[in-house]
C-alpha cells in the first residue's frame, strides 16, 4: 500500500478542476464518482456536503486516492445541490434534507454502496469521510452498521448526542469556529473501547465548509488548514489500520 505521506500537499482546487477518476451508475438513479486503484488495501465512502458533486469534492476524493485509498462518492442527493441563494434560509435547507436526505430515505443506497465495495471490488476495510451534512450521514451509518473501521467528520452538521452514543467506530472530528461545541459528544466517543483512535480539533480561524464547498481557493491560510485537516485524517486512519508511519 503506497502513500504520499501525512503532510501531503493538498493543492486547493479551482472551479475548473478535472477529476482523475471515473463515473459509474451504481444503479439507474445513483451515479457515483470512483477514484484510486482497485487493488488498494482500503476504501473510503466519501459523503459530500450539501453542494453535492462540487469540484472540491472530486479533489478531496482524489487526494485520498493519491494516498492509497479506493474512494467512492455516491451522489446521494441526485445532482440537486443546495443553491447559494438558499444559504440564508436554514429552515428551507433542513426541510429539503429531511425530505431527500434522511437515513431512512438513503438506507437502500448505503446498502448498495457497501455491497458494491465488498462483493464487486472485494474490499474488507472501509472508512467513512463526511462533510457537513455528509458527516451526519457518516455517524448514522456507523450507528446502523459496525462494518466500518472509522470515520472522519469535517465540520459536522445536525449532530445530536445520540449520534455519539450510537457510533460503533472511532471518529476524527474537525470543526470550525461556526460549529457547535462537540466536546461532550467527543467525551462519549473517547469512553468507548476505540476511544484512543478518536480525535477532536477545532479550527477557530476557519468558517464552516472551509475544506469543501465554501472554502476560499485563493487564501493561503485556508489552503494550509485544509492540508492540515486532510493530513490529520490520513494519520488517524493509519493508526486504525495499525500501520505505523
Amino acid at each position: 500500500m503506497s502513500y504520499i505521506g501525512f503532510e501531503s500537499n493538498y493543492e486547493y482546487t479551482q472551479e475548473n478542476y478535472s477529476p482523475h477518476g471515473v463515473f459509474l451508475n451504481l444503479k439507474e438513479d445513483l451515479e457515483c464518482y470512483i477514484t484510486g486503484e482497485k487493488n488498494s488495501k482500503s476504501a473510503i465512502i466519501y459523503l459530500y456536503d450539501v453542494f453535492c458533486m462540487h469540484p472540491k469534492a472530486y479533489k478531496g476524493a482524489d487526494f485520498f486516492a493519491e494516498n492509497g485509498y479506493r474512494v467512492i462518492i455516491p451522489d446521494l442527493l441526485r445532482n440537486h445541490p443546495v443553491r447559494v441563494e438558499m444559504l440564508g434560509d436554514m429552515q428551507r435547507i433542513i426541510s429539503r434534507l429531511n425530505r431527500d436526505g434522511s437515513y431512512k430515505k438513503l438506507e437502500r443506497d448505503f446498502k448498495d454502496i457497501k455491497d458494491y465495495l465488498v462483493n464487486v471490488e472485494n474490499f474488507e476495510r472501509v472508512f467513512l469521510v463526511g462533510f457537513g451534512w455528509g458527516a451526519k450521514k457518516a455517524m448514522e451509518l456507523s450507528a446502523h452498521d459496525d462494518f466500518y473501521l472509522g470515520g472522519a467528520l469535517f465540520y459536522p452538521s445536525f449532530l445530536e448526542m445520540k449520534d455519539f452514543e450510537k457510533s460503533q467506530a472511532p471518529m476524527i472530528i474537525q470543526s470550525s469556529k461556526q460549529d457547535p461545541d462537540f466536546t461532550k459528544g467527543f467525551a462519549i466517543l473517547k469512553s468507548k473501547a476505540f476511544g484512543r483512535f478518536c480525535y477532536l480539533q477545532i479550527y477557530d480561524d476557519m468558517i464552516h465548509g472551509f475544506a469543501s464547498g465554501r472554502g476560499d481557493c485563493g487564501n493561503p491560510k485556508v489552503k494550509a488548514r485544509t492540508n492540515e485537516a486532510f493530513s490529520t485524517v490520513l494519520r488517524y486512519f493509519y493508526k486504525i489500520l495499525n500501520i505505523k508511519p
